[in-house]
């Protein structure tokens, strides 16, 4: 095994000390532009690269950034955590993911975990269950400056990074009521989930509106995306509505599927609207209108504001709201 070059390597080949090479570079104005490139010379020579952990301790100063994210596989999320990626390394931060898994207990144990790991910051989107803000708080606690993005809990004070999940559901189920749908199904998330909340109240907001009274026959809430999906499916079918306005992309398309293979037309007997745009809504048959939400701006923004708190270019705990767009397709024209 190699040992990787030291700064005492370094000082040792030039015949110089330890301190003029560790100010060489670091670029200190202190030291003769000769020696300085002299030493920068030879660590590109040899390959040298710096002890993050031990700068990190001398300067107590990991520039480590914790996120805790429900799911990785995610489109969404995905999309979010590029956007934080791209500005942390343009100003040279590091990222620590942790996932959730929609689990609490996960997600409080990656939160001690990074503390432990002393992070500047952290980014997180909370579980589906997750109702207590103690853990979040214990970060704060010791300074840690917390930004929560998409999923929050409201009693938290720290600055948070949201989309506009109830105009992106309103939109979608104005769409369907201005195309003639008049007994339009809502396929929910869980109850206490801030995002589900927002877009259900968009979508009876859109109904009231529009004169149209809401079915409670007809609002079905998932406890667990996936695993409750196609029971609520079918329960809502049942009901015969002439559209389904879905919590996400995924319930969408196996709504679309379902209908199908029971002898529906879509759109011809039941329009179907998602949300978040994930890149197979394009191509799944018929292609399927959804609100898109700008998930590596959210990112981005998150991260952006975070680095402000952490550097105290900022103390002031702010929301930011980012705005959807309805992406018209095959399914509810």
């Amino acid at each position: 095994m190699i040992k990787p070059v030291t700064i005492k390597d370094l000082a040792r080949q030039l015949n110089i000390s330890i301190s003029t090479v560790s100010r060489a570079l670091r670029n200190a104005n202190d030291i003769n532009p000769d020696t300085k490139e002299t030493v920068l010379k030879l660590a590109r020579e040899l390959e040298y690269e710096p002890n993050f952990i031990a700068q990190s301790l001398v300067k107590k100063q990991t520039r480590i950034i914790g996120v805790v994210v429900p799911l990785i596989n995610s489109n969404y999320f995905s999309e979010a955590l590029s956007g934080m990626t791209d500005l942390a390394i343009e100003q040279n931060y590091h990222l620590m993911i942790c996932q959730s898994n929609e689990r609490v207990d996960l997600e409080n144990k990656s939160i001690r975990k990074l503390v432990a790991c002393n992070i500047n910051g952290l980014l997180i989107s909370v579980s589906k269950d997750t109702k207590s803000p103690e853990v979040i708080r214990e970060a704060q606690n010791k300074n840690i400056p917390v930004v929560m993005f998409d999923r929050i809990i409201p009693e938290v004070s720290c600055t948070k990074v949201i989309v506009d999940e109830y105009e992106g559901a309103y939109k979608a189920v104005e769409h369907l009521i201005r195309k003639g749908c008049k007994k339009i199904a809502h396929i929910g998330g869980p109850r206490d989930l801030s995002v589900s909340k927002k877009r259900k109240q968009g979508y009876l907001d859109a109904l009231r509106d529009y004169k149209i009274e809401d079915d409670p026959k007809l609002i079905i809430h998932c406890k667990s995306f996936e695993e409750d999906a196609s029971n609520a499916i079918r329960k809502v079918l049942a009901e015969s509505p002439d559209a389904i306005f879905c919590i996400n992309d995924l319930t969408a398309i196996m709504a679309i599927q379902y209908a199908r293979k029971k002898g529906f037309s879509i759109p011809g007997d039941i329009r179907i609207v998602g949300f978040n745009n994930d890149p197979v809504s394009g191509v799944v048959q018929p292609a399927l209108t959804t609100v898109m939400q700008p998930g590596y701006e959210v990112g981005k923004l998150a991260m952006g504001v975070l680095i402000d708190e952490i550097e105290k270019k900022t103390a002031k705990h702010k929301l930011f709201t980012l705005r959807t767009r309805l992406v018209t397709r095959l399914s509810s024209r």
